[in-house]
């Protein structure tokens, strides 16, 4: 994974603009008169079905994880959430051959699952953020093992003056 996705700050500020995402798709599906890819909501939730892959490649590893029986027990509500975005993007999909009746029939109902399931995700998920957010503004920041070598080495040269304390 790309180290700039893999940053605390990045996890932050996908996870916020997807809140941000999800609350204005929402809104706007309540006021879409229209079944058009112009429409405000479909320009909204494409956005944010774009941020959805990018935090899915940001947990790559759980995702993977969850082919795995034992994992999807443990965590039902990801799991959930997980097979709900597949429903949702098999949905979107129906209507690339064309918007009906029938397909925004079900859109419609997968979508209103989707929200409750995502909403009980995201306040599942609070309590993990909010570690997120120290562990960023902490002055104790964990450094991965390629931080910790590139310090090591500039420690032991001229530059390493300019450091101050690190592991």
């Amino acid at each position: 994974m790309n180290r700039f996705f893999s940053k605390p700050i990045s996890k932050i500020t996908v996870d916020i603009l997807l809140v941000a995402g999800f609350l204005l798709s929402a809104a706007s599906s309540r006021h879409a008169t229209n079944a058009s890819w112009g429409s405000f909501h479909c320009i909204a939730s494409m956005a944010w079905y774009a941020l959805m892959f990018v935090h899915i490649w940001q947990h790559w590893r759980m995702t993977k994880a969850l082919a795995k029986w034992n994992v999807m027990k443990r965590n039902i509500i990801t799991t959930l959430t997980v097979l709900l975005f597949i429903l949702m993007a098999v949905s979107i999909i129906f209507f690339v051959g064309g918007v009906n009746h029938k397909s925004l029939h079900i859109h419609h109902a997968i979508a209103h699952i989707f929200w409750i399931v995502v909403l009980i995700h995201t306040i599942h998920k609070t309590k993990r953020f909010k570690q997120l957010v120290k562990q960023h503004k902490s002055k104790d920041y964990k450094l991965n093992k390629n931080e910790k070598q590139i310090i090591r080495k500039i420690k032991g040269s001229s530059y390493g003056t300019c450091l101050g304390k690190y592991p």
